[in-house]
Parts: structure tokens; C-alpha cells; sequence
């Protein structure tokens, strides 16, 4: 495994705009699953990029850079894009891809003028919600939509208790509830394997926390949280019927909320909402009509570009990606 330079997540992670996907932890995941991590600082101590290399047929190779570059201000963009320009010039790469969690009105005329192109994104949230954590409990709570003040009191009336988790049990209870949710909602999920080594190694990182829901000593909700820079994350989070019955989901949120603001974060990222929040066939449309209810002002960002050193291979490599992935999963069903 690749060793992270001394102090790179005090600055990819902790900094006031770090975020847990630039983390050695992050890298530490992603090598395991045969991506190739390299750390780069290109200021001091900031901005820096994780770049994840993924290697192809014919000695080519793409270039990744999740949640990032990390820039201390928009002044630094413009150094951190031209860093990113040149090292995939350098490496003859097909492409490297970013994704900072950057407002387009910020991000945008850098980007162009780095040469960089707007591409298909790899994240799935490209919108959220977030909650300035200044004010004190009850001011939030005050603040919040009156069915959902009332949703979180009938949680507690309905013997609904919520603890903070870290054993490999509990991760399997938190991965149960995602799983059968996943099937509820029609979304992927991965294998139980995955969850518990990523979920394991970022909880014991200290970038990441799991609590729990519990009704008659059983689980019914769970979320995963993580804690990038000044924001707390509500990265992913599931129910069961007992759960949604017993209003589960808004005891634990809340919970989340606090617990954020008394660890010292100063803003709750609730997760992807949709871009456009009047679109009711949006697959996020649901969960924004519950997340809205705790709060937050809208935020965008700018998604995902790419730095395109060869015009022609990174043509040949859209047409041909689909087909290559596609022999890929064939080829691990055959194996399995």
C-alpha cells in the first residue's frame, strides 16, 4: 500500500474544505480494490490531490481525483487545475477526472481556462442541502417544519432510541437495513463485504460514524455520517417498515444534527437532493421532502471534469469504455 506524505489528512481532510474522499484511508480502500493511489501537494499546505490511477489494456491508463483537488479558497483553483493539466500530460493518461465539491459560479471559467470538460460524473450528488450548526439546540429545533418537529417527538413516544456504533455486528445490522431499503427504492448495493471493509476502515480512521435506530431492541434505521472538514455528511442512511412505522428515520437525523454541532462541526450536509427541486420524478425527490424538513440552504456544485491530454484516445475510449466494462462483468460472473 501507498504511505500518505506526514500531515496529509490534517490538509485533504480536516482542512476547513477537506473532505474524506481525499483521506489515506480513501486511498487505503480503493488500492485494495487494484487502484493505484498517489499523493500530490501542490502547495503547502494546500491545495494537495489524491489521484487514484486505474491501469487498461495497452499500457494506458485514467486518472481520478474523488472529491477533489482540496483548495484552501477559490485563489487556489487555478493552481491546483493547471498541477492536474500537466500531470496528466505528463503521464500520457486518457484522462484524469475531478470532482470538487466546488459552487459553480466558482468553479466554472477556472475550469475553463485550464482546459478541462465538463464529463460524465462518477458521484452521484451533484446538489444538497446544508445547515449552518451555529445556533443553539432548541433555535434549531424551533426551526424546523412543524411535521417534522412533530415526526421526531412521535419517534421518541414510540420507543425509538438511538446509539452511536463501531463493532463488525453492527455493521451488519446497518448494511441489512441499507440492503432492504436498496430493494424498497430500486437502487444498487454492493456486497456486505464491501460495506464492511469501507465503512470499517473509515470508522476506524475517525472520519466516519454509524448509529443506529432501535425499537424493542431491534435495529430499524441507520446512518453513516462523515466528517469533512468544518461539514458533517449524511452520507448514507436506511430504514425497515418497523422503522418508517415508528418514524424512526427523523429521530435519527436529528440526532445526527446534534451530535455534529457538539463534536464541533459548523455545518450538516444532508446528501444529495435534486439540481432541480420542483422535478417529482427525480429518484431524490423523496428523500428531499424529508430532508427539507430539518432545514438548510441549497447548494450546487460544479460535477465532474475531465483533463484531456490526447483528443483522439479519449474519443476511442468513450466508444469503447461500455463494451471493455461490459467483458468485465461478464467475465467476473463467469468466475463467481
Amino acid at each position: 500500500m501507498t504511505s500518505a506524505p506526514g500531515g496529509w489528512d490534517d490538509a485533504a481532510v480536516r482542512s476547513a474544505g477537506g473532505h474524506v474522499l481525499q483521506s489515506s484511508a480513501w486511498a487505503q480502500i480503493r488500492e485494495a480494490q487494484g487502484w493505484r493511489a498517489e499523493f500530490h501537494r501542490i502547495g503547502e499546505p494546500l491545495p494537495v490531490a489524491l489521484v487514484l490511477w486505474r491501469a487498461l489494456p495497452g499500457g494506458l491508463s485514467i486518472g481520478y481525483v474523488p472529491r477533489g483537488p482540496i483548495v484552501r479558497d477559490e485563489s487556489q483553483l487555478p493552481e491546483a487545475l493547471d498541477a492536474i493539466a500537466r500531470l496528466a500530460r505528463e503521464r500520457r493518461a486518457i484522462f484524469v477526472k475531478i470532482d470538487p465539491e466546488l459552487d459553480p459560479r466558482v468553479a466554472e471559467e477556472p475550469l475553463r481556462q485550464a482546459g478541462l470538460r465538463r464529463a460524465a460524473d462518477i458521484q452521484p450528488v451533484l446538489a444538497t442541502l446544508e445547515l449552518d450548526l451555529a445556533p443553539e439546540e432548541d433555535i434549531l429545533m424551533a426551526a424546523l417544519e412543524k411535521d417534522t418537529r412533530w415526526s421526531i417527538r412521535q419517534a421518541e413516544k414510540r420507543g425509538v432510541t438511538v446509539r452511536e456504533t463501531s463493532s463488525d455486528a453492527d455493521l451488519r445490522s446497518l448494511y441489512d437495513l441499507y440492503a432492504e431499503t436498496g430493494r424498497r427504492a430500486s437502487f444498487i448495493t454492493r456486497t456486505w463485504d464491501y460495506y464492511r471493509r469501507m465503512w470499517g476502515t473509515l470508522t476506524a480512521a475517525g472520519y466516519a460514524r454509524v448509529r443506529l435506530a432501535e425499537r424493542d431492541g431491534n435495529a430499524v434505521a441507520g446512518a453513516l455520517v462523515w466528517r469533512c472538514g468544518e461539514r458533517e455528511v449524511y452520507q448514507s442512511a436506511a430504514t425497515n417498515e418497523a422503522g418508517r412505522s415508528a418514524y424512526a428515520a427523523y429521530a435519527l437525523l436529528w440526532r445526527c444534527i446534534i451530535e455534529a454541532r457538539r463534536s464541533g462541526a459548523r455545518r450538516f450536509d444532508f446528501g444529495g437532493v435534486p439540481v432541480d427541486a420542483t422535478r417529482k420524478d427525480d429518484p431524490m425527490y423523496g428523500p428531499y421532502l424529508f430532508k427539507k424538513g430539518f432545514g438548510g440552504t441549497p447548494r450546487r456544485f460544479v460535477g465532474a471534469h475531465d483533463a484531456v491530454p490526447r483528443e483522439l484516445v479519449y474519443r476511442a475510449y468513450a466508444i469503447a469504455e461500455p463494451f471493455y466494462t461490459s467483458a468485465l462483468r461478464l467475465a467476473g460472473r463467469i468466475r463467481s
